[in-house]
């Protein structure tokens, strides 16, 4: 690359190819940036006029990278991680000292194991910044590969997106279907699948491994999906939807155990045991190392010891 074409290259430009290679999907990866389809189509034709190859294999289904895509990705990564964390220590200078971990939560998490896990945390040490961060499993593992957050709580990863990262199993829960009191299946006893076919069915959004697990569960029991159908993370937008409509949640346990504890919500008697999976932490390989900060290993600790509490 010509001295001239570098000064062309921009953040921007490695932060869409990181995306990209990510998701696999320009549109997937156009929402994940908060841009429209052809920015990120732009973008990219940019960055190849730049490097003077072409990074992008065009797919009915997606994208796939060539092999010149393939090592600027590498290095791109490894580049915006060490910028993030050299402007986090230049912007937390005066603050060296204060204990600090970012943390991306799924919605299984985000309900009742992390904010009790904070809670405690902050309770023997006031001082400790902690942030949250929420996204889909892909978008949040390439946060935590990037830098941008310390460790990941949630299911297993797909494969595919678990390069240098390490995960801890903690336990494992299933997806379960669940309402609002009243609804007309909260009183059945045994429901069939082809109940649901009547109602609004809310479901993970496409492309995530909880999304894929829902489906097989639903072709696996010769249910096709039905035309009503809502693609939603957001916990407090679904429950909002719940308590408005006859719609039914395919949900992580973890999502809905404390609503379905308090009764805000009441689980459809339809055995969804196939769906269980991996829940746990998920760090940078260089983590395992010693690379971990305090506030996040004091974290950690925490999760583990509510863990251990609820097992025993």
């Amino acid at each position: 690359m010509s001295a001239m074409n570098f000064a062309r290259l921009k953040l921007r430009h490695l932060q869409c190819l990181v995306m990209v290679a990510q998701e696999r999907n320009l549109v997937r990866a156009a929402k994940a940036l908060s841009l429209t389809q052809p920015a990120v189509s732009k973008t990219v034709a940019e960055l190849e006029e730049i490097v003077g190859r072409q990074l992008l294999l065009r797919r009915r289904r997606g994208v796939e990278l060539t092999p010149a895509a393939e090592v600027l990705v590498r290095h791109a990564v490894s580049a915006l991680r060490g910028l993030r964390e050299g402007l986090g220590l230049a912007m937390d200078q005066p603050e060296a000292d204060q204990l600090r971990v970012a943390v991306g939560a799924l919605p299984n998490m985000a309900g009742e194991l992390l904010p009790e896990a904070v809670a405690l945390l902050h309770a023997a040490h006031p001082s400790l910044r902690v942030r949250v961060v929420s996204g889909t499993n892909a978008q949040l593992m390439t946060q935590l590969r990037q830098g941008e957050i310390d460790l990941v709580l949630g299911r297993l990863a797909q494969a595919s997106a678990m390069a240098d990262l390490a995960f801890e199993h903690l336990y494992s829960e299933p997806l379960r279907l669940v309402v609002r009191p009243g609804h007309p299946l909260a009183s059945r006893r045994k429901p069939t699948l082809d109940a649901l076919a009547a109602y609004p069915l809310v479901l993970p959004v496409s492309g995530t491994l909880i999304r894929h697990t829902a489906d097989a569960f639903l072709i696996a029991q010769g249910m096709a999906l039905p035309n009503r159908v809502v693609e939603a993370t957001d916990t407090s937008f679904v429950v909002g939807l719940l308590q408005r409509s006859e719609a039914v949640w395919f949900a992580p346990q973890g999502a809905v155990e404390g609503l379905l504890a308090r009764g805000e919500l009441k689980r459809v008697a339809i055995d969804t045991a196939s769906t269980e999976g991996p829940v746990g932490l998920t760090v940078r390989r260089t983590a395992e190392a010693g690379e971990l900060g305090e506030g996040a290993r004091l974290l950690i600790e925490e999760i583990r010891g509510i863990v251990g509490r609820r097992k025993g």
